[in-house]
């Protein structure tokens, strides 16, 4: 199959009007998105790894609903969820104050990094000298391709409404409650929920089946996050990466999270060197997750953020 000839994303039916885009392996889309039908507006819940998948993010949101996109929601400023922003012309775009500022500040710099890097990548996974489960090796294709085919000339579209913690907006037919409880897989998350259908559509505050990138948040306040987000009583969770699934997912995400804590600290406390920890093994309950390099990596930030973390002693205490 050639470059970005698969489809990035396909629809899921929810509820009547509720979609979630699920990302599809050797795509260009990576991550997943929300459409919502409101019924006097449009919302659209993240835009993807590329502005190619975005724009047919667009189409699919245009043909559900029959109507062009009111609101697009960043979930927070990792590229895989904000680079298709500029696919849906006059839109809104929703994000927390925070995310807005992370995108204006390393969105461009991100993307150069990875256009320098992608090609060694690339090279590596087709090699084989990159590990990678077999399940993994059309994401990570579909990643990488995707980087190298987005435009030279491409520039991140930023949000234009922002606020603080939450942001309601009732359409005719149904409200979405758009709220931020602060960082915890990234300096800053957002995710959405429609009370009534019970549905929670939560960029990368949840991963099923894959592991999540935990180095560029708090695990621990991740773990608040995800105890609080349950307590709202979802039924069905759309994840950043992977299969539409339930509340029991959050459970499943919380105790990935409590696993790799444990391990950081538990490997700080007996003095384990940086680069033993760097060989932790992942657990068999999260073998088969793809991203399987970020377990490793996970453990390693938790036990250097325990490192920084020890308090200083003070002289004649």
């Amino acid at each position: 199959m050639a470059p970005g000839s698969r489809p990035p994303f396909v629809l899921r039916e929810i509820a009547d009007g509720v979609h979630a885009a699920v990302a599809l392996a050797g795509g260009f889309g990576l991550c997943n998105a929300g459409i919502v039908d409101l019924g006097d507006a449009t919302l659209v819940f993240d835009s993807m790894l590329t502005p190619m998948a975005g724009a047919e993010l667009r189409r699919a949101a245009e043909r559900l609903t029959g109507r062009p996109v009111d609101f697009l929601v960043n979930s927070h400023y990792h590229g895989d969820h904000v680079r298709g922003n500029g696919a849906f012309g006059a839109v809104r775009i929703v994000a927390s104050r925070r995310t807005r500022e992370l995108m204006a500040e390393r969105g461009m710099v991100h993307l150069a990094e990875e256009r320098s890097s992608v090609p060694i990548d690339l090279e590596a996974l087709r090699s084989g000298r990159m590990p990678a489960l077999p399940s993994e090796r059309a994401v990570y294709e579909g990643w990488f391709e995707g980087i190298l085919a987005t435009p030279a000339d491409f520039r991140i579209t930023l949000p234009d409404l922002t606020f603080e913690s939450e942001l309601v907006v009732h359409g005719s037919r149904r409200t979405i409650r758009i709220i931020s409880y602060g960082g915890g897989h990234s300096p800053s998350d957002v995710f959405a929920i429609l009370p009534d259908e019970r549905t929670a559509f939560l960029g990368d505050l949840l991963s099923i089946g894959f592991h999540p990138w935990l180095t560029d948040g708090d695990p621990e306040r991740l773990a608040e996050i995800l105890e609080r987000i349950r307590g709202l009583g979802p039924e069905v969770t759309v994840p950043g990466h992977g299969p539409v699934g339930t509340g029991r997912d959050l459970a499943v995400m919380s105790d990935y999270v409590a696993e790799v804590r444990r391990l950081g600290a538990e490997a700080r406390a007996r003095g384990s060197t940086a680069e033993e920890v760097g060989r932790t093994p992942t657990p068999e309950a999260y073998a088969a997750w793809n991203f399987s390099s970020q377990f490793a990596p996970n453990v390693a930030f938790v036990y250097e953020r325990a490192g920084r973390a020890r308090p200083a002693v003070t002289a004649g205490a």
